[in-house]
């Protein structure tokens, strides 16, 4: 179906209104750009918290802007219109989340107050937005009432965290609001099987999304490259700077191509919702852990460290395992990865784990190596 007609203002389009090979808009392209900035605070708080909280931190603050990443790609893809209403709110929310990001580091130092204020305001942008398709579209409300429910809790949760007299306290709330936000689509697979089949509407990710998600990606390989490019800015005067630096930079490579040569022409679908969300959710994890390679690869390169080296194998690994979730499972790829690239990856994952016990440098030498022997068999298998 063509979508509506433009307007200065108008209204979201409905769930029904899909649009027919829809392009990634250069509206959601510069809405990405700020998670650019917000990945690069990441690796930076991590490098000064490096410690038990502070990866406990990252992984509740990388949670809660990607659930606001998440939720802004899916209105952007099913209600989104080329409109002033659509200008206005998507501008708004860049605005919100890029306040929010400025207090990051008081998070990271444990002090959350501006945090939450911050992020409540930016939720109640799409919380709004998803009113209005509600409004707008009444039949939706199936899937919608429930999902603004569960937020409005979560949100009282958050907000009345900032009252509590134990800092203890006040983070188990916090972590506990998380997983409702993050958890509320997932749990309500069921009103959206409803919703779909009632409205036939198919259970499928189209190129538009998995593309955002490869753009995401990209923005984390980035900050990998910007990690280690800045690292040899700084110090640059042995020859063995400059095999670590191109040791690091085949790692970047090899995950680039691994990642790109599996996920391109995906196509996901369904006979349900839930394996969609499912890969969705393993797709996060994999995002997540591609920002800790950034944060452990630069580290890496330097300091030389053996911790450090053994945590960029670990994410690593836990990369492609994820990698192989996505692109394996059959209960949301139509065409599953074959049993060759598969019985590589498995492979590439037992003998990077196994290279934990390799010397630093030695060891990185031989999982680029892995790396770059699994895309390139993919490569010239897509080729």
């Amino acid at each position: 179906m063509n979508p509506a007609p433009k307007s200065w203002w108008g209204t979201p389009r409905t769930i029904t209104e899909t649009i027919d090979n829809r392009k990634i808009s250069w509206l959601e392209l510069f809405s990405d750009l700020i998670y650019v900035v917000i990945i690069h605070t990441f690796v930076e708080n991590l490098t000064e918290h490096f410690n038990l909280f502070g990866f406990i931190t990252f992984w509740v603050l990388f949670l809660f802007f990607f659930n606001t990443w998440t939720n802004m790609v899916l209105y952007f893809d099913l209600h989104g219109q080329n409109n002033l209403r659509n200008l206005f709110f998507a501008l708004l929310q860049v605005v919100a989340i890029a306040i929010t990001a400025t207090f990051t580091g008081e998070a990271f130092a444990g002090h959350y107050t501006g945090f939450i204020w911050a992020y409540s305001f930016n939720q109640l942008i799409y919380m709004y937005l998803y009113w209005q398709t509600m409004r707008n579209d009444p039949l939706h409300a199936t899937t919608t009432r429930p999902f603004l429910i569960a937020y409005v809790v979560g949100e009282a949760l958050l907000i009345g965290s900032i009252w509590l007299p134990s800092l203890p306290l006040q983070q188990a709330l916090i972590i506990i609001s998380l997983l409702i936000f993050v958890s509320t689509v997932m749990s309500e697979h069921r009103n959206f099987d409803r919703e779909f089949k009632q409205r036939q509407i198919p259970f499928e990710l189209n190129s538009a999304i998995l593309e955002r998600y490869g753009l995401f990606t990209m923005i984390v390989l980035g900050e990998s490259l910007a990690g280690i490019i800045e690292h040899m800015t700084a110090e640059h005067t042995h020859l063995a700077d400059y095999t670590h630096f191109g040791l690091a930079l085949l790692c970047i490579i090899g995950t680039w191509m691994i990642y790109y040569t599996l996920m391109d022409e995906r196509k996901i679908e369904a006979d349900r919702y839930w394996p969609i969300s499912f890969f969705r959710g393993i797709h996060r994890f994999l995002i997540a852990c591609l920002t800790l390679q950034s944060f452990f690869i630069g580290q890496t390169l330097g300091t030389g460290q053996l911790v450090y080296y053994r945590g960029l194998s670990l994410v690593t690994a836990a990369s492609l395992l994820a990698l192989l979730a996505l692109t394996r499972l059959p209960r949301f790829n139509v065409q599953p990865l074959a049993t060759w690239p598969t019985r590589w990856l498995v492979l590439g994952i037992i003998a990077i784990l196994i290279l934990q016990f390799a010397p630093v440098f030695v060891g990185l030498l031989l999982m680029d190596l892995i790396l770059l022997g699994i895309g390139i068999l993919n490569w010239t298998k897509n080729v």
